[in-house]
């Protein structure tokens, strides 16, 4: 480096401000280089599909607690530990001392309940219900049922309390539709006695079976699996035309889970005179 004239001040010769450029230049294109790696990382992340919202990010629909009151249709009186069932939720609920039920959680819409009461006809109907309107519903009496009442047997009550504590709708066919059937055979008064439409389709086996499934408005054709006194027949409806109808003494019918629980007198007489207890029936899944 070279000293100037004026003020001491020292001139840098051309080598070194050749030098000095090279280092310049170098400096530039390293600090360069991370800018163009940004731009090149904008530019992926926009081309990348936006990520889709997961089941936690949707809310789930409002709910609210639904109350109301059973009463006797005729006298206004509140019907007591009436059994008040919601099928498609599989919740049921029972009234108080005052008839009245609460069910929390409850969403809006048209949902099918059902009312069941010894001694009442059922109430089976679709009700629509949004928050702040509560239910009042009657139940007419059963003259019928009410003499039957007269003589209620251990195993009436465990057949009964079975019932009420299953959330979806039970058919139960008893002793005067099994009685007064003009066709004896066990299936045609099953399939007389039910709502479902009742149709014949093939066993497990592969033989025809003369009311072996049933017709579901989401699942089509849907075989009938039948108990008799709690044991599954394999043969399914065409083992139960076997069985007299005099022998049996009522039959379940659940449509949601296509089972028939038929039982017989033997069986009846059985949970009389001991001790035998009955399962409760599992909810299905989904």
């Amino acid at each position: 480096m070279t000293c100037c004239r004026n003020r001491g001040e020292y001139r840098s010769t051309p080598a070194e401000r050749r030098a000095r450029g090279k280092s310049r230049s170098w400096r530039i294109r390293d600090i360069r280089r991370p800018r163009a790696s940004r731009i090149s990382f904008l530019v992926l992340a926009l081309a990348l599909p936006p990520i889709p919202a997961t089941p936690q990010d949707t809310l789930p629909p409002p709910t609210f607690t639904l109350a109301g009151q059973v009463v006797d249709a005729l006298s206004g009186a509140p019907v007591v530990s009436a059994v008040i069932k919601v099928p498609d939720l599989r919740r049921y609920v029972f009234a108080d001392l005052n008839g009245r039920f609460r069910l929390p959680d409850f969403p809006a819409g048209t949902w099918e309940i059902v009312v069941e009461m010894l001694g009442y006809h059922t109430i089976d109907g679709a009700v629509t219900v949004t928050e702040g309107n509560g239910l009042v519903l009657q139940m007419r009496p059963d003259p019928v049922a009410l003499e039957a009442l007269v003589v209620r047997t251990r195993a009436d009550r465990l057949l009964q309390d079975r019932r009420r504590r299953f959330p979806l709708r039970v058919t139960t066919i008893g002793a005067p539709e099994i009685n007064g059937a003009i066709n004896p055979d066990p299936v045609a008064i099953f399939k007389k006695n039910v709502t479902s439409i009742v149709v014949g389709c093939e066993d497990s086996f592969g033989s025809w079976a003369y009311g072996g499934c049933y017709w579901d408005g989401r699942k089509g054709k849907v075989p009938v699996t039948v108990y008799l006194n709690e044991n599954r027949l394999l043969g399914g409806v065409n083992e139960l035309s076997a069985v007299p109808a005099y022998q049996i003494h009522s039959m379940d019918w659940v449509h949601a889970t296509g089972q028939l629980r038929v039982y017989t007198y033997w069986f009846i007489n059985r949970l009389n005179e001991t001790r035998l207890g009955l399962e409760p029936w599992m909810v299905p899944m989904g």
